[in-house]
Order: C-alpha cells, then sequence, then structure tokens
C-alpha cells in the first residue's frame, strides 16, 4: 500500500514538473502606458509567424483614430493653455480638423499641411508631455508625420504601425504562442487603477511577473489623478506586488521600458525634478558615465531598494526595438527554464 501511494506521489511531480515546463504563463503588470501591449504584440510576430490578414486590418481604425484624436487633443490642451494658433490659416485648419468626425483623406490632408506649417511642430509639441496623448509625444509625430498615409480608404498597417497603435487595455487579454514546443502564454490586464481590482482573476499559477514600468515618464502625471507621478506610482505598485502572499515565489522580471525617449529626454530635463536625492547619486558615479547611464542605473536601484519578493531580474527595454525585445525575451526563457521548476521545488 505505502509503495503504490509512493509511486502515486512521484507520477503526480513528475506530471507537475512537465506541467510547468510545457506551459508557462507570463503576467504582465504594470501602470497604464508602460508598454505591456506593445511587449504582446512584439511576441506575436517573433513566434506566431506575424499576423494574419484580419488582425492586421484591424488596426487601420484604430491608427486613424489614433491621428485625429492626436491633434484633437493637442490643439485642445494649447487652447486650454491659452495659447492662440499663430496665424489665421492654422486657426481654420484646426477649427476644420476638430469638427471632423473621423480621418478621412481629406482630414488626414489638413492635419498635414497643419504639422508642416513653418513652426509648428515646436509650437503644438510646447509642454505637450503634460496633454496626456494617447501614445505620448512619440506616438503623435509618428501618427500626423504618417496621416496622409492612415487617411486613406485602402490604407493598410505596416508591422511598425500596429506597434504604435494605442488603445487602453481593458479586462483581460491573453497572447499565446510556442517556443521550442513549450506554450508561452501572456496575460496582458489594463493598467489604470480602475483595471487593477481585475487583477486578482489573473494571480493563480503564474510562472512569472513581467512587470513593466515607462522610465521616460519621470516628468509626467497620471491622466486620472494629475497629482501622483508616474513613475512614483509604479514604485508604489512594485512594492505593492512583489509584497503579495500571491507571488512569495514567484519570480519578477522587470522592464525599465522605453529607454529610447528617456534617453533623449533626460538630456533636456534633469531627473532631480522628481527625485530630490539623485544629485548625491550623480556625483558618487564614474565621470566617464553618460548621463543617460546614470539616470537609468538610478532608476533600476529604485526599483531594488522597493523590491520585497524572493527574486527578480531587471532588464532596460525599448518595446518597440523588435531585435532587443527577442533578444530578452530569450534570457527570460532560459532563466525561467531553469529556475522555475527549482524554485517549485522539483530538483
Amino acid at each position: 500500500m505505502a509503495e503504490a501511494t509512493s509511486k502515486e506521489i512521484e507520477k503526480t511531480i513528475r506530471s507537475e514538473k512537465e506541467q510547468i515546463r510545457q506551459h508557462m504563463k507570463l503576467l504582465l503588470l504594470g501602470t497604464g502606458d508602460s508598454g505591456k501591449s506593445t511587449f504582446a504584440k512584439q511576441m506575436l510576430i517573433s513566434h506566431n509567424d506575424g499576423f494574419n490578414d484580419t488582425f492586421i486590418a484591424s488596426f487601420a481604425p484604430i491608427l486613424k483614430e489614433n491621428c485625429h484624436q492626436g491633434m484633437c487633443d493637442l490643439l485642445m490642451f494649447q487652447r486650454s493653455s491659452q495659447r492662440n494658433l499663430p496665424t489665421p490659416e492654422a486657426t481654420k485648419l484646426a477649427t476644420a480638423i476638430e469638427a471632423a468626425n473621423g480621418l478621412t483623406p481629406e482630414v488626414a490632408d489638413l492635419i498635414h499641411t497643419l504639422w508642416n506649417m513653418a513652426g509648428m511642430k515646436d509650437f503644438l509639441l510646447a509642454k505637450a508631455e503634460a496633454a496626456q496623448l494617447q501614445g505620448g509625444v512619440a506616438g503623435v509625430e509618428y501618427y500626423f508625420a504618417h496621416a496622409k498615409r492612415f487617411g486613406a480608404n485602402d490604407f493598410v498597417p505596416t508591422i511598425d504601425d500596429i506597434l504604435r497603435a494605442r488603445r487602453k487595455t481593458t479586462g483581460i487579454c491573453e497572447t499565446s504562442f510556442v517556443v521550442q514546443k513549450v506554450k508561452f502564454t501572456l496575460v496582458d490586464v489594463g493598467g489604470q487603477r480602475s483595471e487593477r481590482k481585475k487583477w486578482l482573476h489573473c494571480f493563480g499559477s503564474v510562472t512569472a511577473v513581467i512587470f513593466l514600468t515607462a522610465i521616460s515618464e519621470f516628468d509626467m502625471y497620471l491622466e486620472e489623478d494629475l497629482k501622483t507621478n508616474r513613475l512614483v506610482e509604479s514604485l508604489k505598485l512594485w512594492k505593492a506586488l512583489t509584497s503579495s502572499q500571491f507571488f512569495k515565489q514567484t519570480p519578477f522580471i522587470l522592464f525599465l521600458n522605453k529607454s529610447d525617449i528617456f534617453q533623449e529626454k533626460i538630456e533636456r530635463i534633469p531627473l532631480t525634478k522628481v527625485f530630490s536625492d539623485y544629485t548625491a547619486y550623480s556625483e558618487q558615479c564614474p565621470k566617464e558615465m553618460s548621463e543617460f547611464e546614470r539616470g537609468w542605473n538610478y532608476i533600476s536601484k529604485q526599483f531594488k531598494s522597493h523590491f520585497a519578493g524572493s527574486v527578480f531580474y531587471p532588464h532596460l527595454t525599448c518595446a518597440l526595438d523588435r531585435e532587443g525585445c527577442q533578444k530578452i525575451f530569450n534570457s527570460v526563457r532560459e532563466r525561467l527554464l531553469s529556475d522555475v521548476v527549482r524554485t517549485a521545488g522539483f530538483v
């Protein structure tokens, strides 16, 4: 009887071990606009032979809306800042754009004309990082640069277009793919505060948590709370998640995302705007380190000091960089394959 029971236990352990090796559930968490959905799309491109025609076509109306709404939001922001457009011609174009119901070829021509007027880009983008634009400043610059292409009746999005398409994630979205006979499921849930109550439904049987934070947003505030800094909010959320009873033995993968925007921004906006002790930290760094290196290393240390879990692995990322995302995911995959079974106590 005892021998039979022992064999049954061993069989169960082998089965559980095999399940862990064959199916890994990765939970994508982070605040809104941190890049979770973009990373999930990158994985689909790399591991599911790209996108089918129906999936690609579904992004055409999203990109049209991103472009038109982006310009409307930018114009509204400048108006609320009591900054009038510099010429009567610009005002006429802006009025027509805001009155339109969507991005038709005609409206795309209006946006293209307004955007390319002398001095208009600088005027519209002045202080635009405070405008809560869908896709951020870099996003709308891309939309406006491609407005005429987006507005065409026969517009078919490219892969780069799809990666830059923005719509808020609501509810729970799953992306599955297979790599070397191992199935991976990425579970992406909305990052806004109103969406976080849904996260509990995703916590079961998680192999690892991939937490994304947009380090470029160190000087920005939440869309739902204009008094709370986005990076500070991300640090608080990171600490709360890593100290949760649900993740006591769960590995965390930290993606310090949007490194490309951060590299450009930190040259003109100092981290001291948010972190008063950054000056002292920076002075201790080697002189040959660039401001970019000092900055992201400092932020990485902040997340390390707020970590309350068992183990985490940090990565500097740009979710729009296809090759970079694939290299990082390969590193994550290899680490998980060797570590997760050990964490579960099967070796």
